[in-house]
């Protein structure tokens, strides 16, 4: 997938391309797709301006959340059954309702399952124009700390030759997309909303990390059913 956005960036050229993929990479509802592996290759490879990378990634990745808010607008009952049923549901929308706009730039501004999120902030009608700024904050903080990771990346490796920088770049990539799957950013969420960040590190501390992990999540509510 990282592979066919690369090929459609290079295809429509320049940032535009850079826009679009960003666009497409956060236009569909619960499918992650990693447009953030071009915005990398952008700087890494083809040695964009990593602040202007991440500046128009992360509008582009703006516009396409707001079709993603838009559809929790319109489609409120079938997301409930995605989002993971009406109590968790009315738990988000709790504390959505009081913290919108800061819940919309932290999650834009992660590695994290952001469409739950943006999908509740469009079925309680949240404020457009303040779910608009603080999600495109967010995106252009995530892709400009992707877009100066690749600059990072090739000004260490460029000196060893392209395919070295090449590798390291999917190495790093690959690292990164463990880390991205494997902690359950929602739990996070919950966390520091009751606790803080203390919470967060207390608990870490308490389960050797375990009580973050997303698989425990999904294999606990596979049990309960």
């Amino acid at each position: 997938m990282s592979l066919d956005l690369y090929e459609i960036a290079l295809r429509v050229g320049g940032y535009l391309g850079l826009f679009v993929v960003s666009v497409l990479g956060n236009l569909i509802p619960f499918i992650p797709i990693p447009y953030l592996a071009v915005v990398f290759m952008y700087s890494a490879v083809l040695s964009y301006d990593p602040l202007l990378t991440g500046v128009v990634s992360g509008l582009g990745g703006a516009a396409g959340k707001l079709m993603v808010y838009l559809t929790g607008r319109g489609a409120s009952r079938l997301i409930a059954s995605v989002v993971g049923g009406e109590e968790r549901l009315e738990a988000l929308k709790k504390l959505l309702g009081a913290y919108g706009a800061l819940a919309a730039f932290f999650f834009a501004a992660t590695p994290s399952p952001d469409d739950v999120v943006i999908v509740v902030l469009g079925m309680i009608k949240y404020d457009p124009y303040k779910f608009l700024l603080a999600v495109a904050l967010g995106k252009i903080v995530i892709s400009l700390i992707v877009a100066y990771g690749g600059w990072a990346v090739s000004e260490v490796f460029s000196p060893m030759g392209l395919w070295i920088t090449l590798i390291a770049s999917i190495a790093l990539l690959a690292l990164a997309t463990i880390l991205i799957i494997a902690i359950d950013w929602v739990r996070v969420l919950e966390v520091v909303s009751r606790e803080g960040w203390r919470g967060v590190w207390r608990e870490f501390k308490a389960t050797r990390g375990g009580a973050f992990l997303a698989w425990r999540r999904a294999s606990g509510s596979g049990g309960d059913r």
